[in-house]
This record gives structure tokens, sequence and C-alpha cells, in this order.
């Protein structure tokens, strides 16, 4: 009878190594039950042409507030649904009420961002000038 439990329990053995080694890490979130901020919500338009990047990254909120000094303040708030870590890349653009694009000093270059799996990312610019009404996200894959 002991000759029969052996390799039973040895499969099982290495079953449970095997599943716990091939689990990849994720992050879990912790958050205040009872918001306080007052949140001022955008409503989006989006246009996917990745649909690929529209899987893995879902887009939970974007939110709208002004700093001290008056300037238009964006974020966008994201989650990676993947089971892998993923790499992409981001640039805000800003337009006046006329709806033409109000170019920055540095011309805001893409900037990297890194998801472990499960995360909530945000996103976040500032306006570049006072008179700025709107603003677009993109956002790119990088492989």
């Amino acid at each position: 009878m002991k000759k029969s439990l052996l390799p039973t329990s040895l499969a099982t053995l290495l079953v449970a190594l095997y599943t716990g080694c091939a689990h990849k890490p994720t992050v879990n979130t912790i958050s205040n039950a009872e918001e306080i901020a007052q949140v001022q919500r955008v409503v989006d338009q989006r246009v996917y042409t990745d649909k690929t990047l529209e899987k893995i990254l879902a887009l939970t909120e974007i939110r709208e507030s002004r700093t001290n000094d008056g300037f238009k303040r964006i974020q966008i708030f994201l989650k990676n649904y993947s089971k892998t870590p993923y790499t992409f890349s981001y640039r805000f653009n800003w337009y006046d009420e006329q709806g033409a694009e109000i170019e920055t000093m540095d011309d805001e270059m893409w900037k990297k961002f890194y998801a472990v799996p499960g995360d909530d990312v945000t996103l976040t610019s500032m306006a570049p000038t006072r008179n700025c009404a709107d603003f677009k996200v993109r956002i790119i894959a990088r492989h």
C-alpha cells in the first residue's frame, strides 16, 4: 500500500510546484471605499485602431481638474488586463477653444510606460497654457 501512495504523492507535489512556479506576479489594489474627493469625469470619444491594445489596456475613467494656477489637468485611468507585463507609449495633445493644436516648447514627446499584469495605470498631463479647452491622448503598443 505504501508503494502506491508514493507515485501519487510525487505527482501531486510536481503539479503543485509547476503551477506555483508558473504563476506570474499581478497587482492587488486597495482604495478608500468612502470616496471623499469631488471628481469631475470627462465623457470620452474613442477611436481604436489596434484591437490587441484595446483588449490589454482598458480605459476605466478620465478625470479633469485645475491646478492652483488655473491650468487644466487631465488624468487618464487604464487597467492592464493582460497576464504579462506590457509596455506602451503615450502622448497628450492640447487644443484651444477654436480647435487649433497648441504647440508646447518641447512639443510633448512620446512617454514610455510599463504596466504589470492587473495594474492600474494613471497618465497625467497639464495644459501648456490657461486657454486650453480640449485634449487628445494617443497610446501606442511597444513590443
